[in-house]
């Protein structure tokens, strides 16, 4: 999933650096990449990179965004990029293909009989094992702050500590995002 920052100045899902060069060609990956959820229309709308939803869908097609995930749907303007010139059809196919591949690894193409893991009830997936492994995960691979000048951990009763800025009282900004009341 490319994100919705910038690398070199450059918006994540339409940066060839990034996605071309880096993940495809240093590091051999092959499959589906799928942009952050309206990380697209972004391209156009908060970075202003590109003039309108055309040239931006065209511009992270052409560094290697296969699919578009949430909102705006730049990708739905597709065909019109391909009218212009600014992406061809051979380009469109190969991400359609990455698409179709994803989509039969997965096995949505096969009689869900055939798909073993489509046999796995909710149950199962959210048991109480899979629930300490999840938390025992987390725990493991937390990283809070270099702890110098000894602030760390903080004390209970100690100094109080200021949070400031445009979204210190926006709770789900402060939670990560795609995610629920922790």
């Amino acid at each position: 999933m490319c994100a919705y920052q910038r690398l070199d100045d450059d918006p994540c899902c339409s940066n060839n650096r990034l996605l071309q060069q880096i993940l495809r060609d240093e590091w051999g990956f092959n499959y589906l990449v799928v942009s952050d959820c309206g990380a697209v229309t972004d391209i156009y709308a908060n970075h202003k990179t590109s003039s309108d939803a055309v040239h931006a869908a065209a511009k992270a097609a052409v560094a290697g965004t296969d699919v578009e995930c949430g909102f705006g749907y730049a990708y739905k303007t597709i065909p019109e990029a391909v009218r212009r010139g600014l992406i061809t059809e051979a380009e469109v196919d190969k991400h359609v293909l990455r698409l179709l591949e994803g989509r039969f690894d997965l096995g949505e193409m096969d009689d869900p009989k055939l798909v073993e893991w489509s046999k796995i009830p909710a149950s199962v997936m959210d048991s109480k094992a899979h629930r300490q492994l999840a938390l025992d995960m987390a725990r493991q691979s937390l990283v809070l702050l270099q702890n110098k000048g000894g602030v760390l951990p903080l004390k209970a009763g100690g100094e109080p500590i200021a949070v400031i800025g445009p979204n210190a009282d926006d709770g789900p900004m402060m939670w990560g995002n795609y995610n629920g009341t922790p």
